[in-house]
């Protein structure tokens, strides 16, 4: 048999939506994360509306609905012949709705945005102190407190009468304290995850499903992987890219014309300011063979809410130390569901699907094997740093955004290399 790849797409409240996959002309994902910034997502999907059910005021079924009170929901299903298994790729809040009608043919382009977009525009908080915290329990109390600080994380109800809890899940280890001695507020709540929580703890954040409670209430999901940016083996699900010719197992084919390798100067770092709220809580840190071989290359961070003098000089050492070496890297590569089917075994199917998934395609281990024109085969370890997928009826597309897999994790023991793996 073959893997084959379904899709489905759902709009309207988060209890109940509306099955518009008959409808569904194409669509295009893309999500991307990195560490110390808020991750993001969005979906651009076109409808047939030949007949004008979906235009507003029209008098069709849905002519009279509040697109912008509604979410979205991607969810993919794969299988070998049996059974089918599915998982969410993409959920969200509708942002825009553009309809184009030539009073012969019509389409609407529904886009959605991720959770945090939408709700990190809210009013910030303001605070005279911080009380000494985890950072997961920090994050929490911006998110969910209402009384906070004097700010409220908006967000749609999407049919419901109130938000539910947001569901934080950190899948590392690492969930360094945090505080501050000093007044801060931010004009947004997306400000202060950005400016103080974020690079607090190095995080890699971002927004995966949207589920409806009992009650029919919305609870928004966000995973965090803060200080080491390593997975715990429960939530690990590493990817292995081999050319077609030699495809066996769980591994995954990717297509050579669309693959790109190149140096990874855009995030080097030879000098770090990292400052946390307390007296004298700044530390710069430069490495000085790289700062006179690449010049200075500099990242700030003023306001970050870390405890001590020794965190944030542990801060400001590790970002050099992770970001400080120029390589020559993959980049992207991209691989096709026609390709999955026809080429890879049955045993890749669950890799193929986890790849599509929102909560376990992105901020993972891939391995991936080539041979240039005129070179040696070569093998790379690289981590999802983001995904665009491309949906069409003829096929779906998903290319990966990679960055280099040393850098962005930490040691892990009995499986990285010593002068490779970084410590922190």
């Amino acid at each position: 048999m073959a893997i084959n790849t379904t899709w489905k797409v759902e709009i309207g409240t988060v209890g109940s939506p509306v099955d518009f996959t008959s409808r569904v002309m194409s669509m295009n994902i893309r999500q991307s994360v990195d560490v110390n910034v808020i991750g993001r997502g969005q979906a651009t999907i076109t409808l047939l509306n030949q007949d004008g059910a979906l235009t507003p005021g029209g008098g069709g079924t849905y002519s009279s609905t509040d697109w912008f009170a509604q979410g979205v929901f991607v969810n993919a299903s794969t299988d070998t012949g049996g059974a089918a298994t599915s998982t969410d790729v993409f959920d969200g809040i509708v942002v825009d709705f553009d309809l184009e009608d030539d009073g012969v043919f019509s389409t609407v382009t529904i886009t959605a945005i991720d959770c945090l977009t939408v709700g990190g525009k809210s009013p910030g908080p303001s605070v005279a102190s911080l009380a000494e915290l985890t950072y997961m329990e920090q994050l929490g109390q911006f998110q969910q407190s209402a009384s906070f600080g004097g700010t409220t994380l908006y967000l749609p109800v999407l049919g419901g009468t109130a938000i539910a809890n947001i569901a934080q899940l950190n899948i590392g280890s690492g969930n360094p304290n945090t505080k501050s001695n000093n007044a801060l507020s931010w004009p947004t709540l997306a400000d202060a995850w950005q400016q103080s929580l974020i690079p607090s703890a190095n995080d890699t954040m971002w927004a995966t499903k949207i589920m409806a409670t009992f009650s029919g209430n919305p609870q928004y999901h966000i995973r965090c992987i803060p200080e080491y940016n390593t997975p715990t083996n429960a939530y690990r699900n590493d990817f292995e890219f081999d050319p077609p010719s030699s495809l066996s197992g769980s591994k995954l084919p990717f297509d050579n014309d669309n693959f790109r390798q190149a140096f990874n100067n855009d995030t080097l770092i030879t000098q770090a300011t990292v400052k946390g709220n307390y007296t004298g809580a700044t530390a710069t840190t430069s490495s000085s063979g790289n700062v006179t071989v690449y010049g200075n290359r500099t990242v700030a961070y003023f306001d970050t809410l870390l405890v001590d003098s020794t965190a944030v000089a542990n801060m400001s050492t590790k970002l050099i130390n992770r970001y400080g070496t120029s390589r020559f890297t993959p980049v992207s590569l991209s691989v096709t569901a026609s390709m999955v089917e026809t080429k890879a075994a049955n045993a890749a199917e669950s890799k193929w699907r986890n790849l599509l998934s929102i909560e376990n395609g992105i901020w993972q281990k891939v391995k991936v094997t080539w041979t240039g024109s005129g070179a040696a085969s070569q093998t790379a370890y690289c981590i999802v740093k983001g995904r665009t997928i491309s949906v069409t009826p003829a096929d779906t597309i998903v290319t990966l955004d990679l960055g280099n897999w040393y850098d962005n994790h930490a040691f892990i023991l009995d499986e990285d290399e010593l002068d490779y793996g970084r410590l922190g």
